[in-house]
Protein backbone atom coordinates (compact mmCIF):
# COMPACT_ATOMS: atom_id res chain seq x y z
CA UNK A 1 0.00 0.00 0.00
CA UNK A 2 1.78 3.11 -0.94
CA UNK A 3 1.26 5.85 1.32
CA UNK A 4 2.41 9.30 1.29
CA UNK A 5 5.57 10.90 2.76
CA UNK A 6 3.12 13.44 4.23
CA UNK A 7 1.06 10.47 5.96
CA UNK A 8 4.76 8.99 7.00
CA UNK A 9 5.80 12.26 9.37
CA UNK A 10 2.67 13.16 10.42
CA UNK A 11 3.37 9.37 11.98
CA UNK A 12 6.47 10.10 13.44
CA UNK A 13 5.99 13.54 14.60
CA UNK A 14 2.41 12.08 16.54
CA UNK A 15 5.00 9.62 17.98
CA UNK A 16 6.72 13.16 19.67
CA UNK A 17 9.85 12.36 17.08
CA UNK A 18 11.57 14.70 14.55
CA UNK A 19 10.64 13.53 10.84
CA UNK A 20 14.23 13.31 9.55
CA UNK A 21 14.89 11.87 6.40
CA UNK A 22 16.16 8.34 7.80
CA UNK A 23 13.07 8.14 9.93
CA UNK A 24 10.48 9.05 6.68
CA UNK A 25 12.47 6.64 4.47
CA UNK A 26 12.45 3.51 6.71
CA UNK A 27 9.16 3.84 8.48
CA UNK A 28 7.90 4.16 4.95
CA UNK A 29 9.01 1.29 3.89
CA UNK A 30 7.79 -0.50 6.93
CA UNK A 31 4.09 1.04 5.86
CA UNK A 32 4.60 -0.05 2.02
CA UNK A 33 5.70 -3.50 2.73
CA UNK A 34 3.40 -6.50 2.93
CA UNK A 35 6.08 -8.38 4.30
CA UNK A 36 7.58 -7.79 7.76
CA UNK A 37 11.54 -7.13 6.89
CA UNK A 38 14.27 -7.57 9.16
CA UNK A 39 16.64 -5.03 9.93
CA UNK A 40 19.23 -6.24 7.05
CA UNK A 41 16.43 -6.57 4.55
CA UNK A 42 15.56 -3.16 5.79
CA UNK A 43 18.99 -1.78 4.94
CA UNK A 44 19.05 -3.81 1.04
CA UNK A 45 15.54 -2.34 0.32
CA UNK A 46 16.81 1.06 1.80
CA UNK A 47 20.19 0.60 -0.34
CA UNK A 48 18.47 -0.96 -3.49
CA UNK A 49 16.81 2.11 -3.60
CA UNK A 50 19.09 4.64 -4.18
CA UNK A 51 19.30 5.67 0.04
CA UNK A 52 22.32 4.79 1.19
CA UNK A 53 21.98 3.65 5.94
CA UNK A 54 24.27 1.57 7.71
CA UNK A 55 22.63 -1.63 9.46
CA UNK A 56 23.85 0.81 12.55
CA UNK A 57 21.64 3.28 11.74
CA UNK A 58 18.74 0.84 10.84
CA UNK A 59 18.96 -0.81 14.37
CA UNK A 60 19.01 2.39 16.05
CA UNK A 61 15.82 3.88 14.49
CA UNK A 62 13.79 0.64 14.76
CA UNK A 63 14.86 0.83 18.74
CA UNK A 64 14.03 4.52 18.52
CA UNK A 65 10.59 3.16 16.48
CA UNK A 66 9.68 0.27 18.84
CA UNK A 67 9.89 2.95 22.17
CA UNK A 68 7.46 5.04 20.71
CA UNK A 69 4.98 2.49 19.51
CA UNK A 70 5.52 3.34 15.54
CA UNK A 71 6.49 -0.51 15.01
CA UNK A 72 6.62 -3.82 16.60
CA UNK A 73 8.91 -6.59 16.29
CA UNK A 74 8.06 -10.51 15.84
CA UNK A 75 10.34 -13.23 15.34
CA UNK A 76 10.39 -15.38 12.24
CA UNK A 77 10.24 -19.33 12.16
CA UNK A 78 14.08 -19.19 12.74
CA UNK A 79 13.67 -16.36 15.34
CA UNK A 80 15.17 -13.59 13.43
CA UNK A 81 13.81 -10.54 14.85
CA UNK A 82 11.40 -9.07 11.66
CA UNK A 83 9.79 -5.46 12.05
CA UNK A 84 6.00 -4.70 11.39
CA UNK A 85 4.21 -0.74 10.93
CA UNK A 86 1.10 -2.40 11.44
CA UNK A 87 0.45 -1.46 15.14
CA UNK A 88 -3.41 -2.16 15.52
CA UNK A 89 -4.59 -5.55 17.25
CA UNK A 90 -4.07 -8.42 14.64
CA UNK A 91 -2.06 -12.31 15.09
CA UNK A 92 0.87 -13.07 13.37
CA UNK A 93 0.64 -16.19 11.64
CA UNK A 94 4.10 -17.80 10.71
CA UNK A 95 4.73 -20.11 8.69
CA UNK A 96 7.98 -22.42 9.35
CA UNK A 97 7.51 -24.24 6.48
CA UNK A 98 8.12 -21.29 4.01
CA UNK A 99 9.53 -18.53 6.65
CA UNK A 100 6.71 -16.55 5.97
CA UNK A 101 4.62 -14.31 8.46
CA UNK A 102 1.47 -13.41 7.62
CA UNK A 103 -0.89 -10.74 9.49
CA UNK A 104 -4.29 -12.15 10.50
CA UNK A 105 -6.91 -9.22 11.50
CA UNK A 106 -9.86 -10.13 14.32
CA UNK A 107 -11.57 -7.63 16.21
CA UNK A 108 -13.90 -9.90 17.57
CA UNK A 109 -10.73 -11.64 19.40
CA UNK A 110 -9.41 -8.30 20.42
CA UNK A 111 -12.62 -7.94 22.26
CA UNK A 112 -12.51 -11.53 23.57
CA UNK A 113 -9.17 -11.16 25.19
CA UNK A 114 -9.48 -7.23 26.56
CA UNK A 115 -13.29 -8.84 28.25
CA UNK A 116 -11.10 -11.88 29.55
CA UNK A 117 -8.68 -9.86 31.19
CA UNK A 118 -10.71 -7.26 32.60
CA UNK A 119 -11.03 -7.84 36.39
CA UNK A 120 -7.97 -10.19 35.97
CA UNK A 121 -5.11 -8.04 35.85
CA UNK A 122 -4.38 -5.62 38.25
CA UNK A 123 -6.12 -2.08 37.82
CA UNK A 124 -2.85 -0.14 37.68
CA UNK A 125 -1.74 -2.57 34.68
CA UNK A 126 -2.65 -1.12 31.24
CA UNK A 127 -1.70 -3.45 28.07
CA UNK A 128 0.18 -1.23 25.53
CA UNK A 129 0.21 -3.95 23.19
CA UNK A 130 -1.46 -7.76 23.13
CA UNK A 131 1.16 -10.05 21.13
CA UNK A 132 -0.15 -13.28 19.72
CA UNK A 133 2.20 -15.39 17.33
CA UNK A 134 0.61 -18.46 16.07
CA UNK A 135 3.33 -20.95 14.70
CA UNK A 136 2.34 -23.78 11.89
Amino acid sequence: MKVSEEQVKKRIRDAGLRATPQRIHLLRILMETPTHPSAEMLMTMSNESGFELSIGTVYNTLECFENKGLVIRVHDASEVMRYDAKTDFHVHLVDREHNVIMDFFDDELEGIIKGHLKGKVPAEFSAKHIDISLYA
